[in-house]
């Protein structure tokens, strides 16, 4: 499994993984709109209306917003939910649609996911134009959020 690098715990994630929809827009919602319950955020925001996992994710945000206390156990178990889940989705995304339509040869390797960024290894072939492609795909397919970082693989 890739590792990570070390991160803020309340740095910007990935809540709704079915429709890409992450913490910043769904707290900017928040603000702006005056969203108090996740009905509001669902019809504002579509967030939360596909399989209902990212609810409690979804109620801690309108419980910080609030000024409530949130349990360190529940912000710790929402955390790790989402990294997983964020981490399946950008893997799935990644080698079951992108990289298989890449140049032969081309590699591309996880390196880290944290929250919305990612750091991705590519072989040096791999062009600004397809970094490019690569990026762009995944924020379609993840979230538009999403912060892709390339390094490049060593020389052989």
């Amino acid at each position: 499994m890739p590792s990570s690098p070390p991160g803020d715990a309340d740095s910007p994630r990935l809540i709704c993984r079915c429709l890409g929809v992450s913490s910043l827009r769904i707290a900017e919602a928040i603000r702006a709109q005056g969203l108090t319950q996740v009905a509001e955020i669902q019809q504002a925001l579509q967030a939360g209306t596909g399989c209902y996992t990212c609810h409690p994710e979804i109620e801690e945000l309108l419980a910080e917003a609030r000024g409530e206390p949130i349990s360190a156990q529940l912000r710790s178990q929402n955390r790790a939910l989402c990294q997983s889940e964020t981490q399946r989705q950008i893997e799935g995304a990644l080698y079951g649609g992108i990289v298989p339509k890449l140049p032969a040869g081309s590699r591309v390797e996880i390196i880290w996911v944290e929250g919305l960024q990612l750091e991705l290894q590519v072989t040096p072939e791999l062009e600004a134009e397809l970094r490019a492609l690569i990026t762009d795909k995944l924020r379609k397919v993840v979230c538009p959020d999403l912060e892709v970082v390339f390094r490049r693989s060593p020389s052989r």
